[in-house]
């Protein structure tokens, strides 16, 4: 499993690149970004808390379950 907000985010990009999905990152905080997908019609399609600092292996199930009907099962690992 990916572990640190580099990497997670390195992920996102890719995969979001691959299904034609456009990436905004809504609000930061000190301990998560929120980011939504759109997909060609500008429809937000998923939306997630990413982890940034003091990353949890709770927070890091949490995102993979957020953004697993956009990426498939397991696309953290």
């Amino acid at each position: 499993m990916l572990t640190t907000y580099q990497e997670v985010r390195g992920r996102i990009y890719t995969l979001a690149y691959e299904r034609d999905l456009r990436i905004d990152w809504a609000e930061t905080t000190p301990l998560f970004r929120l980011l939504l997908l759109y997909d060609h019609r500008q429809v937000v399609v998923a939306r997630a808390s990413v982890p940034v600092k003091g990353i949890s292996v709770r927070a890091l199930n949490d995102l993979q379950a957020d953004l697993e009907h956009v990426f498939g099962k397991d696309w953290l690992q």
